[in-house]
């Protein structure tokens, strides 16, 4: 399976608790999240793109390769990119992801970066994201 990804997402996969905008959007996201996670998981490749990727297929703001919101996940995207130095069409394995997410994330640049985010406000993120910079 071809995994692509809009900038945020990388963070967004980090932390996923099972939480989305439908049913379906939840059921995808944890397909995708349970093969990183899997035993070879870290080797999976994923693209980088500036529109919507396989997280977004079946969310119901999807507006074929836009969002409903497509001007504060832009910004989100661009936020993601300058921080964690991702590059649209690069392609490197969610192993690479994560230790350049480890190399380059603080929780102070969580917070710039996220601050518009919807999910932010649960606190979910900020926990996972700082028991995964202790390691």
């Amino acid at each position: 399976m071809e995994i692509q990804f809009r900038p945020h997402h990388f963070l967004c996969t980090l932390c996923f608790q099972g939480r989305g905008y439908s049913p379906a959007f939840i059921t995808n996201f944890q397909m995708i999240v349970d093969m990183l996670n899997a035993p070879n998981g870290d080797a999976t490749r994923i693209t980088v793109v500036p529109h919507t990727d396989s997280i977004c297929a079946p969310c119901p703001n999807r507006l074929d390769k836009k969002c409903e919101m497509e001007e504060k996940v832009t910004a989100l995207d661009r936020a993601h990119s300058d921080a964690l130095k991702f590059q649209a069409n690069e392609s490197m394995t969610w192993g690479e992801a994560k230790k350049r997410i480890a190399d380059n994330l603080s929780l102070e640049k969580f917070h710039e970066m996220c601050t518009t985010c919807e999910w932010k406000k649960y606190g979910l993120c900020e926990k996972v994201l700082s028991e995964f910079l202790q390691n």
